[in-house]
């Protein structure tokens, strides 16, 4: 039978709103989330009607589909609950980290260009700062935390709390029905930072169905698992955890503690965690933290993603925290742009093992063209669902699509195959270096170390931790002004340079990943090419 011509045909093109509903809808009682700082315990019932609350309070205040609400937040009780309100009505979702700086958010804005602002209250401020600079005014601001860190932080008296509107019961909140927003594949559901290959970080749009999807097609997960990740909804990370927890009816564990070995071990021991997803970092620091004749026994799932992993890192893993039999280590590797890639279903070597269903991926020489088993090359990818390409920033997302390779994208990674079909990453075609899970920028770092008298040149690399070889520690290698200027360049110090990077000139803290590290080298010259590059 065919479609009439006003008639939408759907098909399994459901949005996000409606396929969360329905999965919160089934277990009404089960713990959908547990707050691992007050115990307090959320429902999937009331996961749903906070939502849904929140969803009408879009709806009502003429919020539509494209406006942009920036997210800047902690792991609280209510993220659960307005990021999938936002999906309820229809509204995209940029979700930035809370230990973002000044000049960070004030780019990003720049960029997504939001109506509204959600943060925990000890940032809204900067926010607003960032704004600002902008020229951005806000429809609305709301507020989720009063206390941070055991501190006070004043409220706006125009601010509206989060907490109160999602407590407060609606008209018709059970027999609310979302509209229908569009083209799943189309329709954006959330805007996450990701480095693309060079310069400052980049907004990428992710849509409705890559939320939906990966659930579908490989889950190691059942309804009595918990998990466990530390990561905001800025990571990638975060928000697919989130959807993998709700998708799958098993409990999340949340925390707004900055995350340490100790707090992982503890929360993994308290809840009976099953699945834990951390950074290489943490997961050496685990290694390291945890007592000879401990273990984390609950662990069925210890997953590490972000950086390469090496085969003796996850030997450690499996060796020294984990029970031999229930649990094993997991890495999986993917980007922003193009979602999950590769599982390690199969462990080999230092492989972060095999595509996905539904993926396709080519490794490229520098002329585009296709290379064989075990020849290293830029890894291009094909994902199940198109990328949607960079807000407000068209030039990144042309550059992004590999040039007659219709879907494939860019990810700036070296990588073979080998003759199983086993992915090995090599190293990075790209600038962006990374500290901690968090993606550098040398440009971000040279701009402002040059603004620095006495500073003639300034490149900035990232050099191996000795103590975590998955960080890059930022150093600058610096060339001082000629002689016209020698008083000036005799005054600059490494010091100076590492405090500059490390606050800005009224006091503030910059972001501490960006932090000079590896410290500072004063050199004669740089190794330039003939066009002075």
């Amino acid at each position: 039978m065919e479609s009439k011509p006003n008639q939408v045909d759907r098909g399994s093109d459901a949005n996000l709103g409606p396929v969360l509903l329905n999965v919160l809808e089934r277990t009404p009682q089960k713990p959908a989330q547990v707050n691992g700082d007050t115990g307090y315990t959320m429902t999937c019932d009331e996961l749903r009607r906070r939502s849904v609350r929140f969803a009408k309070f879009l709806i009502a205040s003429n919020y539509r589909v494209g406006d942009v609400i920036v997210l800047i937040a902690r792991n609280s009780d209510n993220v659960a609950p307005i990021v999938f309100g936002c999906f309820l009505a229809g509204v995209t979702l940029n979700t930035l980290d809370p230990s973002f700086g000044l000049e960070e958010v004030e780019h990003i804005m720049r960029l997504t260009r939001p109506l509204a602002v959600i943060g925990d209250s000890d940032v809204l401020v900067l926010v607003g700062e960032a704004a600002a600079r902008v020229g951005l005014y806000f429809n609305h601001t709301l507020f989720l935390l009063q206390e941070v860190n055991g501190h006070d932080f004043p409220i706006h008296e125009k601010w509206i709390s989060v907490d109160a509107l999602v407590q407060t019961q609606v008209d018709n909140e059970d027999g609310f029905v979302p509209p229908y927003w569009g083209d799943s594949n189309q329709l954006i559901a959330a805007i996450v930072c990701s480095s693309g290959t060079t310069g400052l970080p980049k907004a990428v749009r992710i849509s409705h169905a890559q939320l939906i999807a990966p659930y579908q097609r490989v889950s190691q997960l059942d309804q009595d698992d918990t998990l466990l990740c530390f990561s905001t909804l800025y990571w990638i990370s975060g928000l697919q955890m989130l959807m993998n927890g709700v998708l799958n009816g098993i409990r999340r564990i949340i925390t707004t503690q900055p995350a340490t070995p100790e707090l992982a071990i503890q929360m993994c021991k308290r809840h009976h965690v099953t699945v834990l997803l951390v950074t290489p970092t943490m997961a050496s620091d685990i290694v390291r933290t945890i007592a000879p004749t401990e273990r984390l026994a609950s662990i069925k799932l210890f997953a590490i993603g972000g950086s390469t992993v090496p085969k003796r890192l996850r030997d450690e893993i499996n060796r020294r925290v984990l029970v031999a039999g229930r649990g094993r280590s997991f890495v999986g590797y993917g980007t922003s742009e193009t979602g999950n890639i590769a599982y390690e279903l199969v462990p080999r070597e230092d492989s972060v093992g095999f595509l996905l269903p539904g993926v396709r991926a080519k490794i490229v020489d520098e002329n585009g063209q296709p290379l064989g088993p075990n020849e290293n090359g830029e890894l291009l990818v094909r994902p199940v669902h198109p990328f949607l390409g960079y807000h407000g920033d068209e030039s990144s997302s042309k550059a992004a699509v590999a040039n007659g390779m219709e879907g494939f994208v860019r990810t700036g990674d070296i990588a073979r195959f080998d003759a199983d079909g086993f992915l090995y990453l090599m190293d990075r075609k790209r600038e962006i270096f990374k500290y901690d899970g968090f993606q550098i920028a040398p440009t971000e770092l040279e701009e402002l170390i040059a603004e620095l008298e006495g500073v003639r040149y300034v490149v900035v690399v990232g050099l191996p931790d000795p103590d975590h070889c998955y960080n890059d520690l930022a150093t600058a290698l610096i060339v001082r002004e000629a002689n016209e200027s020698a008083s000036l360049s005799k005054a600059l110090t490494e010091q100076m340079v590492i405090e500059h990077c490390a606050r800005t000139v009224d006091g503030r803290t910059r972001p501490k990943q960006k932090w000079l590290r590896g410290g500072v080298i004063f050199v004669e010259q740089l190794p330039m090419t003939a066009s002075g590059k």
